[in-house]
């Protein structure tokens, strides 16, 4: 069929105009088709080139995670302290080779184990209550000793929260190192002898004992110089927390503007000079007993600040806002009579009711003159060791009755100063009377006595005519006839008084 002829005037034809106009309308389509493929091709080779560069990234980053997993390896592995993690369960999950060398088996016989499978129940039951702390968030470095193979062994130890991607708590991270051939060297010899013939001595150990076997706070009563402190370290050494440390402070040998940094620690910056962080001496004692001497000494504002903690467990370092908590044992001393700093209003009422839950008093060396001469071998043996004589210090009998018969104002602490001074004179030999140099022996004579606490009055009579007799004896070199001249009764009666009393010549 032959095709439709133009127009006369030489314009398309109808069909013809219909013909150019889909043209047109397919080359638009070709050309829209043609725009979007070029669009999707170049999203496509930008996000393929975002790819090769996530690629190259995520390569980096798998390079550097190795890298830094490899360091961490190589630092546990290399560390002399334990490094260890447990999981929520408080099981191990890593341990490093240090762990494996302190308890002789392998990481494989560690992991999936507890604490109390490792160090037994007593140990382990310590570990837990702390590591359940650290579970709620708190960061704890504590000094902690444990059997190890069947030896104690001491412990500084770390330990931190370990937070997974979400950010919650799900193990812990800790680091112990052992300390225990530095604790032995720090430790000293001087703890209290529990054989004391007094029976004063023997009540006070009584107490001392029924204070260790409770948790609540311990106040201590007594004449400087009494042994307030050896009492406070037999507390700790017959308590629950014999295995935590046991540290000491003086509140009336710190500097006022000082103490509070002392008892509870600072932050940087706190006050001039303080240029790190510091942990207090009631920090350190974590697990274990804070010995806090001379308490009448403290401040109002330290006093007020030590009830809160006794209130609630916690406090705040100076110059900090986190608030600390702390499971520590306060033993606390005195030699100032605090009911009446309380009556004076230089001491805080409240604390003292919150202190005086268990009080014990200390008697003082003169009315003990029986515990002379066990505490004189026991001292004496202390400073052979410190000295480093050869041979035991030996003592003259004579010197033996004049320190008996003394007055003893410094108590225990002055009989130590006065066995030293004596001994250096001695040259290390036989101490002597003169040696001794604590007045005219040969006149002094005393006798003390208290109210007479687990004595009957005619028992308290019958310790002073002895003590008179011996003395009477003493001064005559034990002729008893001039004895009995010198107190004033008959031969008979001496001799009815050496039988009865139980004197010997």
């Amino acid at each position: 069929m032959a095709g439709k002829k133009p127009s006369e005037n030489g314009e398309p034809s109808l069909d013809e105009g219909i013909l150019v106009r889909q043209s047109l309308k397919y080359a638009e389509d070709i050309a829209r088709l043609y725009d979007e493929e070029r669009a999707k091709r170049r999203e496509l080779e930008e996000a393929n080139q975002k790819l090769l560069v996530e690629a190259a990234e995520s390569k980096r980053t798998e390079e550097a995670l190795r890298q830094s997993e490899e360091r961490f390896r190589a630092v546990i592995e290399a560390a002399q302290d334990c490094i260890y993690i447990k999981d929520h369960s408080l099981a191990y999950t890593l341990v490093n080779p240090a762990m494996e060398n302190l308890l002789q088996i392998s990481a494989a016989q560690i992991i999936g184990r507890t604490d109390e499978e490792l160090y037994g129940s007593e140990a382990g039951l310590h570990l837990r209550e702390t590591d359940l702390r650290v579970l709620r968030g708190e960061v704890i470095e504590e000094e902690h000793t444990r059997p190890v193979n069947g030896v104690p062994r001491t412990f500084l130890e770390t330990r931190v929260p370990l937070h997974s991607y979400r950010g919650e708590i799900a193990g812990i991270c800790g680091i112990a190192r052992d300390i225990t051939d530095r604790k032995k060297s720090e430790q000293t010899s001087s703890r209290p002898v529990v054989q004391y013939p007094s029976r004063a001595m023997q009540l006070t150990l009584e107490k001392a004992l029924l204070a260790a076997s409770r948790g609540s706070i311990v106040l201590l009563l007594g004449e400087s110089g009494s042994g307030k402190d050896y009492l406070a370290r037999f507390i700790h050494d017959h308590s629950e927390r014999s295995n935590g440390p046991f540290f000491t402070i003086n509140a009336a040998s710190v500097a006022p503007e000082l103490a509070e940094s002392e008892l509870f620690g600072h932050e940087s910056g706190a006050f001039t000079g303080a240029r790190g962080r510091k942990r207090g001496q009631l920090e350190l004692a974590e697990g274990g007993t804070l010995f806090l001497n001379e308490i009448g000494e403290l401040s109002p504002n330290l006093q007020a600040k030590l009830l809160t903690f006794l209130d609630t467990r916690t406090f705040t370092r100076v110059g900090g806002e986190k608030s600390i908590s702390v499971n520590a044992r306060l033993i606390t001393a005195t030699n100032r009579d605090l009911e009446k700093d309380v009556a004076d209003g230089r001491f805080r009422r409240d604390l003292y009711y919150r202190l005086n839950v268990l009080t014990i008093k200390i008697p003082p060396l003169r009315e003990r003159p029986e515990d002379i001469p066990i505490l004189v071998q026991h001292i004496l043996g202390e400073l052979q060791r410190e000295i480093r004589l050869h041979a035991p210090p030996e003592l003259d009998p004579k010197a033996l009755e004049a320190l008996k018969g003394y007055e003893w104002p410094g108590n225990v602490r002055e009989l130590r100063n006065v066995l030293e001074r004596a001994l250096i004179l001695s040259g290390g030999g036989k101490i002597t009377l003169t040696a001794l140099g604590i007045g005219d022996t040969e006149k002094a004579w005393s006798f003390n006595t208290a109210f007479p606490e687990g004595k009957s009055l005619n028992q308290v009579t019958i310790d002073l005519k002895r003590s008179l007799v011996i003395e009477a004896l003493r001064r005559t070199g034990g002729n008893r006839v001039a004895a009995a001249v010198l107190l004033d009764i008959s031969r008979n009666s001496m001799n009815h008084y050496l039988r009865t009393l139980g004197i010997e010549d």
